[in-house]
């Protein structure tokens, strides 16, 4: 005779909700291999919002760097019951890990590694130097705080030769990243998309020079990475991977997956737990990887919270947002087995409301 365990419901709290793979992450958090009760509590900094609908129950919230936001989030826990929080961006991460005690006073679990560790991360100058420093795969890159020390560093990265991929020593979903070339705008400029990374070097450097030192941003300069690209998520605990998922790039961006593919590969997978060991990492975490010029896949992104693509693991039979929540609550986490070769292919699906506020 088959038993049936009952388990408890349990309140969720998901950030960015009004994100569009935000559906996918309260599917994978409802629709559990457990047929748990999963209340879901959505907040965003914008409305209106899909996850203003979607949610159980939804509110509109500050911006995670906000000084009204913790005590916001607060208020909220505490009138919703909420049993875990789960940030979803680098910003909210940041702000509730650096008041995690406030929030376990409250009884909520805030599931994400803790403050040193996605400071650590976060900050693509210490993220990079971290793995430098262990020995591990790194991308070659240089730090520049003006424009003589941008200019010395695309000279050093070989910018007359081959692209320079520029980004903000602090920043999230490809926000400020740019493609450096010497070949002119002219062609992106009349062929691409908007939203296109590719940018002229000569005028990068122009618009750069217009800033005062005080105000030049500290900016990583980075080896280009011609690719393929690998999105990698795995589910960790106080260092050690339960479960890593691997997933190649087949369209896309370097920020975004349109169309990919779960692709077990020992050497991404072993990296992986490397990596995860040396920063400590708990809960969800995903690594951006790259190929060089030779093949040999690096790590260039370092997101230690809810990814875009989690929602593509529980696809591949790795619910890991699910999972994190059981960790979180305390419970045992199964050994999860990850099918090979579930391909993904992301579409663009509208929620329309009625006046009443009906979906």
């Amino acid at each position: 005779m088959r038993v049936v365990v009952c388990l408890e419901p349990v309140t969720v709290l998901l950030t960015c909700a009004g994100g569009v793979i935000s559906p996918s992450h309260i599917e994978s958090l409802r629709v559990n291999p457990e047929g748990r009760r999963v209340r879901v509590v959505g907040t965003d900094m914008t409305v209106p919002c899909v996850g203003q609908y979607l949610a159980d129950t939804f509110y509109r919230v500050p911006s995670g760097t906000s000084p009204e936001y913790v005590t916001c989030m607060l208020e909220i826990c505490q009138r919703e019951g909420v049993n875990v929080v789960f940030p979803a961006s680098h910003e909210e991460a940041l702000a509730l890990a650096r008041r995690r005690e406030a929030l376990e006073q409250l009884g909520v679990v805030l599931a994400v590694s803790r403050y040193e560790v996605l400071d650590a991360a976060f900050n693509k100058k210490r993220a990079y130097q971290t793995l430098r420093d262990h020995g591990l795969p790194c991308p070659d890159y240089r730090v520049a705080r003006n424009l003589s020390e941008f200019k010395a560093a695309a000279d050093a990265l070989g910018i007359e030769r081959s692209p320079v991929v520029m980004k903000p020593v602090l920043t999230r979903g490809g926000r400020g990243a740019r493609i450096l070339t010497r070949k002119g705008a002219e062609r992106a400029l009349l062929n691409e998309k908007p939203g296109y990374l590719e940018a002229d070097y000569d005028e990068v450097t122009r618009v750069l020079s217009r800033l005062q030192e005080e105000a030049f941003p500290e900016l990583i300069l980075m080896e280009y990475l011609p690719g393929p690209i690998y999105s990698v998520d795995f589910l960790a605990k106080a260092g050690e991977p339960l479960a890593v998922v691997p997933k190649v790039r087949l369209v896309g961006n370097p920020s975004q997956t349109l169309v990919g593919v779960v692709k077990r590969d020992a050497y991404l997978e072993e990296q992986t737990k490397r990596i995860s060991r040396v920063f400590g990492f708990d809960y969800t975490v995903n690594i951006e990887f790259a190929c060089d010029k030779k093949g040999v896949p690096l790590p260039f992104d370092l997101n230690p919270r809810v990814a875009a693509s989690v929602a593509f693991c529980t696809a591949a039979g790795a619910n890991l947002l699910y999972y994190a929540l059981k960790m979180a609550l305390g419970e045992d986490v199964p050994k999860l087995e990850v099918k090979d070769g579930v391909m993904m292919l992301r579409y663009f699906k509208e929620l329309y409301v009625h006046p009443a506020g009906q979906v």
